[in-house]
């Protein structure tokens, strides 16, 4: 189950609206979804071969192929990749290899805390029968430089987070401004997990959405003289 999560590809990547539509204003709408359908492949295969672009753009004219291939860069290997789309995984994947290592330094830290806590060779003189475990603190209870400590997501970290859990990257500007004025607190108490605080902020917004009512269509009133 662990190797699957390791290995396991992301489901989404970052989508910046106004930047593809920079990039587009000038096709039409076939070539945009056909543009569209190639960037989910790559995502999804890590390349393009010449076979994907006949499959996805049949039919259209030749032109359009060419416009749509000529967002993909050839690599080595013949097979094409739209590198802004390759930055975007990359950042992904260094995001996850962060998060990893961050996890890894807090549990090496609670791990070195109970290093002592069991001898590493019974003493001659131990009694066979179960002995009182002294009652030691100082050893047993991880000093507080140890302990995992709450670290500031930057606006990076939470835009990522929320397209993996699938909330808008806008979201992440108002998450931080909303906890930074509260001090990183929850119901009074420091927040633990920023991550878990971001779950919780996308089931409230999607109950908020759920909840909101909907506008019947507003009927304009005609006016006889209008058609004079």
């Amino acid at each position: 189950m662990n190797e699957d999560k390791k290995t396991r590809k992301a489901p989404a990547f970052q989508f910046y609206a106004d930047d593809f539509l920079a990039g587009t204003i000038t096709m039409t709408n076939e070539e945009r979804g056909a543009y569209i359908a190639l960037l989910c492949i790559q995502w999804s295969k890590e390349s393009l071969t010449e076979n994907d672009f006949q499959r996805v753009c049949m039919g259209m004219p030749p032109h359009s192929q060419r416009i749509c291939q000529s967002k993909f860069q050839i690599d080595a290997e013949g097979n094409y990749k739209n590198q802004r789309l390759e930055t975007e995984r990359e950042k992904q994947v260094q995001y996850r290899k962060k998060q990893t290592d961050n996890a890894n330094k807090r549990w090496l830290g609670n791990a070195t805390a109970y290093a002592t806590a069991l001898p590493a060779d019974m003493p001659n003189s131990c009694s066979p029968s179960p002995s009182p475990t002294p009652n030691n603190k100082e050893e047993s209870i991880a000093p507080k430089s140890q302990r995992s400590r709450f670290v500031v997501p930057s606006v990076e970290e939470v835009e990522t987070a929320c397209v993996e859990i699938g909330l808008p990257a806008s979201e992440a500007g108002r998450f931080i401004d909303h906890y930074e004025s509260k001090g990183w607190k929850v119901s009074g108490s420091p927040m633990k997990s920023w991550i878990a605080s971001l779950r919780n902020w996308k089931r409230n917004r999607d109950e908020r959405q759920q909840s909101l009512p909907i506008q019947p269509a507003q009927k304009k009133d005609v006016d006889w003289r209008d058609s004079i």
